[in-house]
């Protein structure tokens, strides 16, 4: 990744979503003006949407006057670590990890900004043993500002090649055909999942934590009651994924185990039979969309 130029610091940010462009000094609209400003092509996409005021945009030096940033550890273990912006940037407003495992520190998803301050926190907890393995991202809605975070950050991004589309600074990418992994139906057609396995991860004051976490993002999603899932195509627009796509999610999640899942928001938690959980409530979504049982065998 090429060091950060003054150009970053002024290219344009949607506001709803917060994908940053190669361009800087992009035009808003309002509803009804499209032809006078510049469409967000995900916020245009059936999955996502413009507000009823119209397109908007802002930079990483007007976020910067905003907005504040910290890093906070998730109480159960704290090698999770949420990556904070306070007010929130956007309508989606995710928190992207910063995970400390033995061999090094890996960010997954990210966000439109980063601070100063918790760019030197990340650096301060990298070591030649340990150091940043790199960004590693869900899906389009989270590309977000992650070539500048990359460059602040001296590391590589890593997204699925079948949501090349939607990645927002076309000139940076390069495809790399010796990484391979993504769910086979799902949110976007690259869409991934994280899988930690703290089986052998766990030093003595984690001891209790051997277990595999999943980091779902909203590939499927933490329902509120924390006992089910959902699984859907588009989540402002209340479109489900059909059964079919539901089937692959689970078959891509068999192979692995995990009792933890973490979402993209605080909160968004399911501690404890985590594999159990995503078995039940895929079974439980595709019998709500017509399918019997004898349909979907999902086996553990």
């Amino acid at each position: 990744m090429s060091p950060i130029d003054d150009s970053d610091y002024d290219r344009s940010i949607c506001t709803t979503c917060a994908a940053q462009y190669s361009a800087s000094g992009l035009r808003p609209y309002r509803i009804g003006e499209e032809a006078f400003g510049d469409g967000c092509p995900i916020c245009l996409d059936e999955r996502q949407y413009v507000l009823p005021t119209g397109q908007a945009w802002t930079s990483w030096r007007e976020l910067d006057r905003k907005h504040t940033m910290s890093l906070q550890p998730e109480p159960k273990d704290s090698r999770i670590v949420r990556i904070v912006t306070e007010p929130k940037i956007g309508q989606i407003g995710q928190t992207p990890f910063l995970i400390r495992t033995s061999e090094g520190s890996l960010i997954w998803d990210c966000g439109p900004y980063l601070s100063p301050s918790v760019v030197e926190s990340i650096l301060s907890t990298t070591s030649p043993s340990k150091p940043l393995l790199g960004i590693a991202i869900s899906h389009p809605h989270f590309f977000n500002s992650s070539v500048t975070w990359a460059r602040k950050l001296g590391c590589k991004v890593y997204i699925c090649v079948a949501d090349k589309e939607w990645f927002m600074r076309k000139d940076e990418f390069v495809d790399d055909k010796r990484l391979t992994g993504a769910l086979r139906g799902r949110h976007f057609p690259g869409s991934c999942v994280l899988h930690w396995d703290r089986s052998t991860d766990a030093p003595e004051e984690f001891s209790l934590l051997r277990t595999g976490v999943l980091f779902c993002s909203d590939t499927f999603k933490i329902a509120i009651d924390r006992r089910m899932m959902t699984f859907m195509w588009s989540y402002p627009n209340y479109i489900p994924l059909p059964p079919k796509a539901v089937q692959k999610i689970w078959q891509s999640l068999r192979p692995f185990n995990f009792n933890d899942i973490y979402s993209a928001w605080p909160g968004d938690i399911a501690y404890g039979h985590g594999k159990a959980k995503v078995l039940k409530s895929a079974r439980r979504f595709i019998e709500m969309e017509g399918w019997g049982s004898n349909d979907f065998a999902l086996e553990e």
